[in-house]
C-alpha cells in the first residue's frame, strides 16, 4: 500500500517582506505565536503525514535545520534538501523524487496558513492529482482554476481576465508520476518550470480533481497578510469577516416570492407585504432581482396594490389561479435561468429579514461549489405586534434547517426552542426550510425533472403544497450536494403551521392544530417522497426504522384519522408519474454514507 508523504517548498527570497527578510528567510518569520514554517508542518501532521521533506534555499538552509531538527519534537521525521537555484516551483517539486519514491505526496507552499484539515482528502486519494482552491476577491494575483461544476478544465496563472475567483492556494496532492511529467516540462518565458504547467498536464489527462477550502487561508507573503493571519490565528474561534467582492463581480440573486389572497380575505399575503418588502429593500446586497407569482384568483387584489406602491410590478407572473407552491416557484426559476441568475432565494412573504441576510447567505454558499443550498437562523415573528416596538420579533427558534430521522420523518431543527446560543455555529444540514432557502441555480438545473411536455420541474409539481422543500433537499443530497446553516443570517417568520415536538404524543398534539387540507397534502407528499426517493442502500437501522414508523402511522390513521385512507387511491393514481420522476433522480452517492451523519435519533 502506498504511503502519503509531505513536501514543503520553503525557498524564495521574500522580497515583498523586505526588510524583514534581509537577514532571514520569510518562512522563519513569526506569525502570531510561532514561526511561519510551523503552520504547513501542522497541516501535514493533522492529515496523518509524518514523513516530511523541507526544501529551503541555500542561503538559510542551516537555519531551518537548527529550528526544526530531525522532527523528534513534532513526533515526525524531517528530511532536508537544498534548492541551489530558483528553477521554478515545479523544479523544486522535482527535487523530492528520491524522497517520495513510488508513494503519493502532498505539496504545500511554506507560507501557507490553512485552517482546514485535509485528512479526508489525503485518505481518499488514489492516483492522479488534486488541487485545493479558495474563493478570492483579487484573482489576478493567483493561479485561477476554471471549473465546470466541481471539475477543473483549465488553470491559468495570474490571468488578466480571470474566468473564476477560484484560486489555487498552494496545496496539492500528486502521485509519483508527477516526476516524469516534470522531466518533460519546458521552461516558461521567465526560464522556470511552472507548477501550473504540471497541473495542466493532469487536467488534460482528466486526472485532476479539486478540493475546496472552507476555513481561513493566508499566503503570508506580504506585510498585510502577516497581520491578517496573526489576527485570525489569535481569534480562530471567532467568526471572520466574509468574502466581499466588488459589486460588478457579485453573483446575481433572484428572489422568488409567492402571493395569494382569497376573495373572502380569510387568507392573505398582502397584509405582510409592507413589512416584508421594506426589509428586502433594506438589504445590503446590491445585485438582486425581485420576481413575484400572484396565485390570487382575482386580478385586482391587495397584493397588486402594495407592489404598485413599492414600484415592483415589473417582474410579476399571474397564472390566474392558485398553481401551488412548487409550480409557482418553478415559473420564477425558469425565468431566472433565462435571466442568468446565479442563485435563487425562495422566500415566504410572511417574514422580515435583517439587512445582512442575503450577503451572509451568498458568502456561505460560495465557500464551495458542492454547497447547493443554505438557510439562516429563522426565529418566530408575532405579526400581531408588528407595528409595536421591535416589530414583534421573538427569541424563539422557528427553524435552523431540516433534519432527518431514522424513521424518515423530516423535522425543523430547533423549532419552538428558546434561542440561547445553541445554534450559533454553522453546521451541515439535510436541507433548508422552504420558507427561506437560497439555492445554487446550477444545482437546481442539475436535479430538475424533465416533464413529458419538455419543461423543467425543480420543485416537484406532483406536490401542490407542503414538503416540496424536503423533496428537493433529498434530491440534492442524493446528487452529491451539501446544505449549510449559517447563524449570521437572521430572519423572522410568522408561521401558521408548526410542529411541536418529536415524540408520539407531541406529534398527535401537533396534528390537532393542522387543517384537514394540510394533513391530506402532508400525508400524500410524504409518501410520494418515500416511493420516489427511498432506496435500499440505506443502513438497516434506517430501513427498519422507516418501516416501523410507517406501521405506527397506519395504525394511528385507522383509529383516529381514517379519512386519510382516501389519499391512497390518489397515491396509486400517481404511481406512473412517481416512477418516471424516480428514474430521473440523480443518485450519485450512497445515502447510507452521504446522509448518515445528518440523521438524528
Amino acid at each position: 500500500m502506498k504511503k502519503m508523504k509531505g513536501v514543503i517548498l520553503a525557498g524564495g527570497s521574500g522580497t515583498r517582506l523586505f526588510p524583514n527578510t534581509k537577514v532571514t528567510n520569510k518562512h522563519l518569520l513569526p506569525v502570531y505565536n510561532q514561526p511561519m514554517i510551523y503552520y504547513p508542518i501542522q497541516t501535514l501532521l493533522k492529515a496523518g503525514i509524518d514523513e516530511i521533506l523541507i526544501l529551503p534555499g541555500k542561503d538559510h538552509a542551516g537555519d531551518f535545520a537548527k529550528l526544526l531538527g530531525s522532527g523528534q519534537d513534532f513526533n515526525a521525521q524531517f528530511s532536508f534538501k537544498v534548492q541551489d537555484h530558483a528553477g521554478g516551483l515545479a523544479y523544486a517539486v522535482g527535487l523530492a523524487e528520491n524522497f517520495v519514491g513510488d508513494d503519493n505526496f502532498v505539496v504545500l507552499f511554506g507560507d501557507n496558513i490553512l485552517e482546514d484539515n485535509i485528512i479526508q482528502d489525503v485518505q481518499d486519494f488514489k492516483s492522479g492529482a488534486k488541487i485545493f482552491l479558495k474563493q478570492v476577491s483579487d484573482p489576478e494575483r493567483f493561479g485561477i482554476a476554471e471549473l465546470v461544476g466541481d471539475k477543473v478544465i483549465n488553470i491559468v496563472e495570474k490571468p488578466k481576465e480571470p474566468k473564476s475567483h477560484w484560486a489555487s492556494i498552494g496545496v496539492y496532492i500528486y502521485d509519483s508520476s508527477a516526476f516524469q511529467q516534470i522531466k518533460t516540462l519546458q521552461p516558461s518565458e521567465r526560464g522556470e518550470l511552472e507548477i501550473t504547467d504540471l497541473n495542466n498536464r493532469y487536467v488534460r489527462a482528466g486526472e485532476m480533481s479539486a478540493g475546496f477550502v472552507r476555513g481561513f487561508w493566508f499566503d503570508a507573503g506580504t506585510h498585510e497578510s502577516l497581520v491578517d493571519a496573526a489576527y485570525a490565528l489569535k481569534n480562530h474561534n471567532k467568526p471572520l469577516e466574509p468574502l466581499r467582492l466588488e459589486n460588478k463581480e457579485l453573483p446575481v440573486v433572484a428572489i422568488g416570492i409567492l402571493l395569494y389572497d382569497t376573495p373572502d380575505k380569510k387568507y392573505t399575503t398582502s397584509r405582510y407585504l409592507h413589512h416584508f418588502l421594506n426589509s428586502l429593500i433594506a438589504q445590503d446586497y446590491p445585485r438582486h432581482t425581485f420576481y413575484f407569482v400572484d396565485n390570487s384568483p382575482e386580478e385586482d387584489n391587495d397584493n397588486i396594490k402594495v407592489l404598485t406602491e413599492h414600484g415592483l410590478l415589473a417582474n410579476i407572473i399571474r397564472p390566474g389561479r392558485n398553481v401551488g407552491f412548487g409550480a409557482g416557484h418553478n415559473l420564477i426559476i425558469r425565468q431566472a435561468l433565462v435571466d442568468k441568475a446565479d442563485f435563487y432565494f425562495a422566500l415566504n412573504p410572511d417574514m422580515i429579514l435583517e439587512p445582512n441576510v442575503i450577503t451572509e447567505l451568498v458568502n456561505t454558499v460560495m465557500k464551495s461549489p458542492q454547497i447547493a443550498s443554505v438557510t439562516g437562523k429563522i426565529r418566530r415573528w408575532n405579526f400581531q405586534e408588528a407595528d409595536r416596538s421591535d416589530a414583534g420579533k421573538s427569541n424563539f427558534i422557528d427553524s435552523v434547517g431540516i433534519s432527518l430521522t431514522k424513521g424518515h420523518r423530516f423535522l425543523d431543527i430547533g423549532q419552538g426552542e428558546i434561542d440561547y446560543g445553541q445554534y450559533d455555529l454553522s453546521r451541515e444540514i439535510f436541507g433548508p426550510s422552504g420558507a427561506a432557502a437560497l439555492y445554487r441555480m446550477s444545482a437546481l438545473d442539475d436535479v430538475a425533472f424533465i416533464t413529458e411536455n419538455g419543461l423543467q420541474e425543480f420543485f416537484d409539481e406532483l406536490m401542490f403544497m407542503y414538503k416540496e422543500d424536503i423533496d428537493l433537499a433529498y434530491r440534492l443530497q442524493l446528487a452529491g450536494y451539501k446544505s449549510l446553516y449559517t447563524p449570521n443570517a437572521v430572519i423572522y417568520h410568522d408561521r401558521t403551521v408548526i410542529s411541536i415536538g418529536r415524540g408520539l404524543f407531541a406529534t398527535i398534539q401537533g396534528r390537532k392544530h393542522k387543517t384537514a387540507g394540510v394533513k391530506d397534502w402532508s400525508w400524500l407528499n410524504h409518501h410520494i417522497i418515500l416511493q420516489k426517493l427511498f432506496a435500499f442502500r440505506w443502513t438497516s437501522s434506517v430501513f427498519w426504522g422507516t418501516i416501523w414508523y410507517e406501521l405506527k402511522s397506519f395504525i394511528y390513521i385507522l383509529f383516529f384519522e381514517r379519512r386519510l385512507i382516501l389519499q391512497i387511491p390518489k397515491l396509486i393514481a400517481l404511481r406512473g408519474q412517481i416512477k418516471r420522476r424516480s428514474a430521473q433522480t440523480k443518485r450519485r452517492v450512497n445515502p447510507a454514507k452521504q446522509l448518515q451523519d445528518l440523521i438524528i435519533d
